[in-house]
């Protein structure tokens, strides 16, 4: 089967032939449909600071949709034939935890195409004790693959607490921000705003279709000064909350400057290096920072039922689908922000 690795501690990927993974008695083969391109695959490619602790040479991908084709004796949580998407981080189902049904606490727990062999491959091996959910009907291959960022998007709105008509700034137009935008418009704000910079004009785009209030090139345009203009007679100067999404350090100050008095900063960015804000503003005036990761098991049942209500749009997202011999150039487009969604379709 074809696949794409990374196999040097060095900026690039491969495509090559690997073995279809076997299947023992607690593993399920799964054919991949769809295999979405992450931020955080990403920075494998680019080979930042925050990955050298990957083992290489390792398959990447743990965004993915696909059909279960072969399962061990011991499987009884998917059929074959099933549709299902997968959360990342799989249990080892051997531990003491494991077997008694506390999978949470697993240390063996290995996170798809960062511990174990991923999903930008024709066929992905999970465990018996991963997370599985089958593709509810009207969803397709292609959007179900996307379920996996929506719910870390989702989870952020939850970790909020954003209330119908409150105002809200997304930083990063990148697919986080993205789904942001859309899980913060489901929640009924009287005002989103997001920012990126002019290398995300395509991604500053699509948020104004998918429907962003007001959008801001940040070199062109002060988004601090913009943000204390639309928000000044609204009881409060500043928004009540602020998303980052870009994974940019600078950000992290710059968001807290546009939040009101009382207001919420939430991180859901993943950053390469330390970042700097002046904590004594921060403290007088009652500021929260906020880390969001990942979405449990509630979280991902919402994702995929705000994909099937429609609710949450994915089409306008997904700008190139590629095969899978054709990766360097989806991580490139991805590099240079010319994309906003990569699908890998095997």
């Amino acid at each position: 089967m074809k696949a794409v690795v990374k196999t040097k501690r060095e900026q690039g990927i491969e495509v090559q032939d690997a073995a279809v993974p076997s299947v023992g008695e607690t593993d399920i083969l799964v054919k991949v449909h769809a295999g979405s391109l992450c931020g955080s695959d990403v920075h494998v490619y680019e080979w930042t600071p925050n990955y050298e602790w990957l083992p290489v040479p390792i398959i990447l991908g743990h965004e993915f949709s696909g059909e279960v084709v072969e399962i061990g004796s011991r499987v009884r949580t998917v059929s074959v034939g099933d549709h299902i998407v997968a959360m990342p981080g799989m249990p080892c189902g051997q531990c003491e935890y494991c077997q008694i049904g506390q999978a949470e606490l697993c240390a063996n727990r290995k996170g798809l195409g960062l511990a174990t062999d991923g999903a930008f491959a024709e066929y992905v091996r999970l465990t018996a004790a991963a997370k599985t959910f089958r593709i509810p009907e009207g969803v397709n291959y292609e959007a179900a693959a996307l379920c996996e960022p929506l719910s870390v998007a989702l989870h952020a709105v939850d970790v909020s607490g954003i209330k119908p008509g409150q105002t809200a700034a997304i930083l990063g137009p990148g697919p986080i921000g993205l789904l942001t935008l859309q899980c913060l418009k489901a929640a009924g704000p009287s005002l989103v705003m997001m920012t990126g910079t002019s290398a995300d004009k395509v991604r500053l785009e699509i948020a104004g279709r998918l429907g962003a209030d007001v959008l801001i090139d940040v070199n062109h345009e002060d988004p601090v000064s913009r943000a204390m203009a639309l928000t000044k007679d609204r009881g409060a100067a500043g928004f009540d909350f602020v998303f980052e999404a870009s994974g940019f350090p600078g950000n992290i100050a710059q968001a807290l400057s546009m939040v009101r008095r009382g207001g919420k900063v939430i991180l859901i960015g993943i950053y390469p290096s330390k970042a700097e804000f002046q904590p004594t503003e921060f403290v007088r005036n009652a500021k929260s920072l906020l880390g969001s990761y990942g979405g449990d098991t509630e979280t991902w049942r919402r994702s995929l039922a705000l994909l099937a209500s429609g609710q949450v749009r994915v089409e306008p997202m997904i700008t190139h689908r590629m095969p899978l011999t054709e990766a360097r150039e989806g991580f490139e487009l991805a590099v240079r922000k010319e994309a906003a969604k990569v699908l890998f379709i095997p």
